[in-house]
């Protein structure tokens, strides 16, 4: 296979967090919503599914999230995405 790497923003690492949390109920870190961003910002969504092969299935590891609460959450939100 080939691989292919973007880069996110602070902010959409962190809005990727905020909508994970509000479709699945579980908190992640923004290292975490950096990889989920590929999927939540339509920006990086359109740039990477153009720079892979259309069959197969597309996977994503969701982990992380130890070190995080809602006041945290809120603090992200409120810092990169106000």
């Amino acid at each position: 296979g080939s691989v292919s790497s973007s880069l996110c923003t602070d902010a959409e690492a962190v809005g990727a967090c905020v909508r994970f949390a509000e479709d699945h109920r579980m908190l992640i870190e923004p290292a975490c919503g950096a990889a989920l961003a590929a999927l939540y910002s339509e920006r990086l969504r359109e740039e990477l599914l153009a720079a892979i092969p259309p069959e197969g299935p597309i996977v994503v590891e969701v982990c992380g999230g130890s070190g995080v609460n809602l006041d945290l959450l809120a603090a992200w939100k409120e810092e990169f995405l106000s």
